[in-house]
C-alpha cells in the first residue's frame, strides 16, 4: 500500500500539527515498513530531515501564500497522489489536519483535531477564514475516514458535521519522549531560577494566551492564593499571537488591576526548555475552557508535575483521575485547589505518581497503530468498491 501524506506542516515542528506529524511518522514506518510512504512538501522553505522510510516530494506552487496553500491542498495533493497510484498499488491520501481535498479519486483519511474555528465565535476569523473553513467542512464529509484526538472531539464531529459514527475514530496523542521527570529536581529548579528568575514555589502555565485558554480565571484565583501564600509565583509562558482583543484578552492589564505585577513572571521558553519548566514547577495549572485534546497537562504529568485542569471538553479524558479538576469559571474553586496543593506535600507527591502512570498510558506507538489500521481499512474499502463495480 502507498500512503501519500500532506506534509504542509512538516516544516513547522513547533506548532501542534507539525509536532503531531514529527512524532507520528517515524512510528508509522517502524510498525509497517512494508508500505510505501511519500510526503508532499511545499518547496521554498527550510525542511527538517525526513524520517527514514519516508520519501520526500517537494511541490512548487507560485502566487500569494494563502492561494498557494489552497492550491496545494485541493489540487496538488490529489493530483500527485493520483500519479503515484499508477503503479498498481492501492494508495491512500493522509491529510493530518482539517484540509482534505474536496475531490479525489483516491480514498482520503483526514485528521480533525477540533472544530474550534467552526464552533467558537472568537475564532471564526474574517470572511476568507470562514470561506476556507466552509470548504474544509464540505470536503470532510467526502473523506473516507476521519481521525480525531479525543472522544469529546469525536462527539463534536458527529454532531456538527453529521458524519456517521463508523467513519470517525479516536487516535489519542501522547507526550514526546523528551518529557520525563528530572534526574535532580533541585538542580532543575536552580536552573529555572538562573535562566528565568523564577524561584520555587511556583505555579506554571503554558499553552497559548487566546480567549479559550481562560487565563483570567487563573489570575483571579492566584490573587486569592497570594493572600495566604505570599512567596508563591505564577509563571506564564508565551506571548499573544495577535492584537484582536476578542481573541487575545489583555492579561497584562488584568495583572496590573489585580496588583500582581511583582508575583507574575511573563517568560518566553524555547522548545528545548519545555520539559525543564514542567520538571521544576510546584503545580501546573491549565484552566482552558475548550481543547480538542490538551497536550500541556499530559506533558506536565509526564514530567512529574502535580496538575490542576478545567473539568471541561477533552481534559477529563487526558488527565483521568490523576489531576485535580475544577470547573473553568470557578475562581474560588481554583484558589482552593491551588492552596490545598501548596499546603499538602503528600498530595503533590500522590498526584505526581498518578500523573506519571496516566501519561505512560498514552504513546505515539499506539497513535500510529490506530492510524495505520484506519489507513489500511480505507484502502481495503476502496478495493472492495472496485471489485463490486
Amino acid at each position: 500500500m502507498q500512503i501519500v501524506i500532506n506534509g504542509s506542516f512538516w516544516p513547522q515542528p513547533l506548532v501542534g500539527i507539525g509536532q503531531y506529524l514529527h512524532n507520528l511518522l517515524p512510528w508509522l514506518h517502524r510498525l509497517a515498513p512494508q508500505h510505501r510512504y511519500a510526503m508532499l512538501l511545499p518547496a521554498g522553505v527550510a525542511l527538517p530531515p525526513v524520517p527514514v522510510g519516508i520519501e520526500a516530494i517537494t511541490v512548487k506552487i507560485g502566487g500569494p501564500r494563502q492561494i498557494a496553500k489552497v492550491i496545494f491542498e485541493q489540487i496538488a495533493v490529489p493530483a500527485i497522489a493520483g500519479r503515484l497510484a499508477r503503479n498498481g498499488q492501492s494508495t491512500v491520501i493522509f491529510v493530518p489536519y482539517f484540509a482534505p481535498p474536496l475531490r479525489s479519486r483516491l480514498p482520503v483519511v483526514t485528521t480533525i483535531g477540533d472544530l474550534i474555528p467552526l464552533l467558537l465565535p472568537a475564532y471564526r476569523g474574517n470572511w476568507l477564514v470562514r470561506a476556507y473553513m466552509a470548504l474544509a467542512r464540505r470536503a470532510a464529509l467526502r473523506s473516507t475516514h476521519v481521525l480525531t484526538f479525543s472522544n469529546f472531539s469525536r462527539s463534536a464531529i458527529l454532531n456538527y458535521l453529521g458524519l456517521p459514527p463508523e467513519r470517525v475514530t479516536v487516535a489519542y496523542l501522547a507526550a514526546g519522549e523528551q518529557y520525563h521527570p528530572a534526574a535532580d529536581r533541585a538542580a532543575a529548579q536552580a536552573l529555572v531560577a538562573a535562566r528565568y528568575g523564577v524561584q520555587p514555589p511556583f505555579i506554571y502555565y503554558v499553552g497559548g494566551l487566546d480567549e479559550r485558554k481562560n487565563l483570567q480565571t487563573l489570575l483571579r484565583a492566584f490573587a486569592l492564593v497570594r493572600n495566604r501564600h505570599k512567596q508563591v509565583t505564577l509563571a506564564i509562558a508565551g506571548r499573544a499571537l495577535g492584537r484582536d482583543p476578542r481573541l487575545f484578552p489583555d492579561i497584562d492589564a488584568l495583572i496590573a488591576d489585580l496588583d500582581l505585577g511583582a508575583a507574575v513572571c511573563r517568560i518566553d521558553v524555547p522548545v528545548d526548555d519545555g520539559p525543564l519548566l514542567y520538571q521544576a514547577c510546584t503545580i501546573f495549572a491549565y484552566p482552558s475552557r475548550y481543547e480538542g485534546f490538551g497536550l500541556p497537562p499530559l506533558e506536565a504529568m509526564a514530567c512529574g508535575a502535580p496538575v490542576i485542569v478545567s473539568d471541561a471538553s477533552s481534559l477529563p479524558e487526558v488527565v483521568g483521575g490523576a489531576a485535580i479538576r475544577i470547573a473553568p469559571d470557578d475562581v474560588a474553586g481554583w484558589a482552593t485547589a491551588i492552596n490545598r496543593l501548596l499546603d499538602d506535600e503528600a498530595l503533590r507527591a500522590d498526584l505526581s505518581a498518578r500523573g506519571l502512570a496516566q501519561a505512560a498510558s498514552f504513546s505515539y506507538q499506539r497513535t500510529a497503530a490506530t492510524t495505520l489500521e484506519v489507513l489500511e481499512q480505507a484502502a481495503r474499502e476502496r478495493q472492495h468498491m472496485r471489485k463490486a463495480v
